[in-house]
């Protein structure tokens, strides 16, 4: 034990012998491997702009301000959680057009090769576009019989260059649509007011309505079909050829009718009874009085033709009449 003892003595006294030597205290020599300074990596982030509309295709520019204090390769990787990371290195790009409005992050970690690592983060905003979208609908036409067919469109505004989805409501009838245009069809519906909406959908979820009123009509009664009829019943005094005052007002409105459809024409049909002097020559003398008036009334001679008739024993007023019977075009009579 004490040749042990003996020998270290000699080798601290020779460590001691050779550092003086070299004029460093024995000390120092001591802690020297612990005095270097460690290895370090800082790192700080940031983001251009920090806050953007949504849907706006405009991209965040990252950047990681990194530092190695033995100036070794840096390795940097990206995340964050929101939008696309594009690109590699110490810049990136982000782009955020598809996130709906909201906080988010992207992260850096930076290392070299010892393990050395250091992290930062950066923060950045999407807030609601300052015009959100606006659709208007319009129906053509307004109101209609029903069983017409009524054609509505959505139009949108403040969504450019957006890829749009719509859907399509309605509390009547039957819709067939196609994109931004639909056909409400109204042959089941009875008269009233209707209402059509269209849902319109952008990219980033954001959805608006806007609605068309429209009227469904009474259908147009079915066309009338021509037919004869009797237009005016001129009654004349017994035994007498002359007309009245309210047959000549009788005959200005046939005149009158006439002239508003050229295509028809009038039968006069003369009668006297058997009471009355020689009833045959008073019934053609009627219908000649008759005509009289009509050609001043400027009704044309081609478009009137007499019928002269006996009325009988039991006619009473009615065997002293001209009737003025109306005949549609292309009719026979």
């Amino acid at each position: 034990m004490a040749t042990l003892d003996r020998r270290n003595r000699l080798r601290a006294l020779a460590a001691g012998i050779g550092v003086a030597l070299l004029g460093v205290p024995p000390f120092a020599a001591a802690q020297w491997p612990w005095s270097r300074t460690p290895d370090q990596v800082t790192a700080t982030c940031s983001i251009e702009p920090a806050r953007l509309e949504q849907g706006s295709p405009q991209r965040l520019k990252a950047r990681v301000e990194a530092a190695d204090t033995r100036k070794h390769p840096l390795a940097y990787v990206w995340s964050g959680n929101g939008g696309r990371i594009l690109g590699a290195g110490a810049a990136v790009e982000i782009d955020a057009s598809g996130l709906n409005p909201g906080a988010y992050a992207v992260a850096a970690a930076v290392q070299d090769a010892y393990k050395n690592r250091a992290e930062c983060t950066a923060h950045f905003q999407v807030i609601p576009p300052a015009k959100p979208m606006t659709v208007v609908c319009t129906a053509e036409p307004a109101e209609a019989p029903a069983g017409t067919p009524i054609h509505i469109r959505a139009e949108v505004k403040d969504a450019p260059g957006q890829t749009l989805r719509y859907r399509w409501f309605t509390n009547g009838g039957r819709l067939q649509a196609k994109d931004a245009a639909a056909e409400l069809l109204t042959d089941s519906l009875s008269p009233g007011e209707y209402s059509v909406t269209a849902r319109v959908e952008d990219e980033l979820g954001n959805a608006t309505d806007c609605t068309a009123a429209v009227r469904v009509l009474l259908p147009p009664p079915p066309p009338v079909s021509p037919e004869v009829r009797n237009l005016a019943q001129i009654v004349f005094p017994l035994n007498s050829a002359q007309v009245g005052e309210q047959g000549r007002a009788q005959l200005q409105t046939v005149a009158e009718r006439m002239r508003q459809e050229p295509g028809g024409k009038i039968s006069l049909e003369s009668y006297a009874g058997p009471e009355e002097i020689i009833p045959s020559q008073l019934a053609a003398a009627r219908a000649d009085a008759v005509r009289r008036i009509l050609l001043q009334a400027g009704v044309s001679e081609a478009r009137m033709e007499v019928v002269v008739g006996l009325g009988g024993r039991l006619g009473g007023v009615r065997n002293r009449t001209v009737d003025v019977i109306w005949i549609p075009d292309g009719m026979e009579y």
